[in-house]
This record gives C-alpha cells, structure tokens and sequence, in this order.
C-alpha cells in the first residue's frame, strides 16, 4: 500500500542565511551551522497518546514503512 502526500510549509531563518550551493534543502545561518527540512516518519503508541517521536530510517524500515522522496525543492527569499 502507499500512502500519497505532499507538504507545503515555511521556515523562517536569521537574515544573512545562504542555501547552500548544490543543495536543495540545507541552508547555512550565519553562524555557520547548517540547518535542513527533511520530512520525517513520526509514531505513536495511539492516535491520542503524547508519546510521538522521530523514527530513524531502519527503526521505519524494521515497521514496513519506507519513505520515498520524488522530489525536493527550497528557496531563500529576503524580508518583506
């Protein structure tokens, strides 16, 4: 089975962050730590539980889910 989705969203980041060159999703503030917006599998024990957390890829793998990524796409716009 596959599960389709597509998610739209923002971020938003201290003046003078660069993407950087060659990457579509990771970007350099300008301290110089890199930052990234990666989609993430998330679980929980129920639907109403607060116990959700990030799985690993082979923690997703191990319940049969595998994440496919057709495409990524970022820009850096200025302030308004």
């Amino acid at each position: 089975m596959y599960v389709v989705f597509e998610i739209h969203g923002s971020l938003e980041v201290p003046r003078g962050t660069r993407l950087v060159d060659g990457s579509s999703n990771l970007f350099r503030l300008p301290t110089g730590q890199i930052v990234s917006v990666h989609p993430v599998i998330e679980m929980a024990s129920a639907a109403d539980s607060d116990d959700h957390r990030d799985l690993t890829t082979s923690e997703a793998t191990a319940v049969g889910v595998r994440l496919d990524l057709y495409e990524r796409e970022s820009s850096l716009l200025g302030d308004s």
